[in-house]
């Protein structure tokens, strides 16, 4: 315990040196989540802050103007179950995220939109030690992608996409499970895998189509249907329902996304950053 403080002072007190160049959250509970994933390697929890803020400021079409309470778009895309946390953990306490890729209707609402909900309630959900500590598992649900769906993952935004939530955010990804896959998507599946580093490629789980049974029996035998909502074959109640429930609680806890605003890096300075971080090693 003795030790684990010394570090997180010391972690601030490098947070706070590197002003203006980068301009930090530094509370405890923030700088926890780094040093956690690092296994408080506090190398590798400076490098991980530098890349938390780096991909935020390349990429200000996600991670400004998300109020969850007052902006119209993100309320109205809170409505159409988009993205939930599944209210059970694993056996492992390991936090289930549901993403319905193609739940939108995407002549409503353009990718930039439903991608900056997703984050914004990921900002608040990764405030939870378990996402450190035990990490995530993000179950990617593809039963109503369509064509208009595809065409919205240029290879620039998937290239984006991917770097923020393998590299941005202190969570260990697990597993990333691949519900109802449709052949429609191999495109931007061969664009992800150009993107994802080897490690996290080897943790995806493919659930196909073949049959709606078939791939609801594929997923039990990776997450246990007793934490699974109605319409993967679970015993939880519907979406909808869970739904109302986690929009609610992404609401109260709606200043652990909005202290994040304000902050950030200076892009121009970034790659001198990580230098200095490698040579006080």
């Amino acid at each position: 315990m003795a030790e684990s403080t010394t570090q997180l002072s010391e972690f601030r007190r490098w947070v706070q040196e590197q002003k203006p160049i980068l301009n930090s959250l530094d509370t405890d509970e923030f700088l926890l989540r780094f040093l956690r994933v690092a296994g408080f390697d506090l190398t590798e929890a400076k490098e991980h802050l530098i890349r938390f803020w780096k991909y935020r400021s390349e990429n200000p079409q996600w991670f400004t103007n998300r109020d969850l309470i007052n902006n119209p778009s993100m309320i109205e895309i809170s409505h159409i179950v988009y993205c939930l946390q599944l209210p059970k953990p694993t056996k492992d306490n390991q936090i289930i995220f549901l993403m319905r890729i193609g739940q939108y209707d995407p002549t409503k609402y353009t990718f930039d939109a439903v991608t900056k909900y997703a984050f914004a309630v990921t900002d608040v959900l990764n405030s939870q030690p378990a996402a450190q500590t035990n990490g995530f598992i993000i179950l990617l649900d593809f039963s109503q992608v369509k064509l208009q769906h595809v065409n919205q993952f240029t290879p620039d935004y998937t290239r984006r996409y991917v770097n923020c939530w393998e590299k941005m955010y202190p969570v260990n990804l697990q597993q990333i499970h691949f519900f109802n896959y449709p052949s429609l998507f191999d495109p931007v599946l061969h664009l992800f895998r150009m993107f994802l580093s080897r490690k996290l490629s080897d943790k995806l789980v493919f659930h196909g189509k073949s049959s709606d049974n078939s791939s609801k029996n594929s997923l039990h035998r990776h997450i246990d249907p007793a934490i699974l909502p109605q319409e993967y074959g679970g015993q939880l109640e519907s979406i909808e329902k869970l739904n109302q429930t986690f929009v609610q609680w992404t609401r109260e806890n709606h200043a652990k996304m909005t202290q994040l605003d304000g902050f950030g890096v200076d892009l121009k300075q970034v790659s001198e950053l990580f230098k200095k971080v490698q040579k006080d090693n």
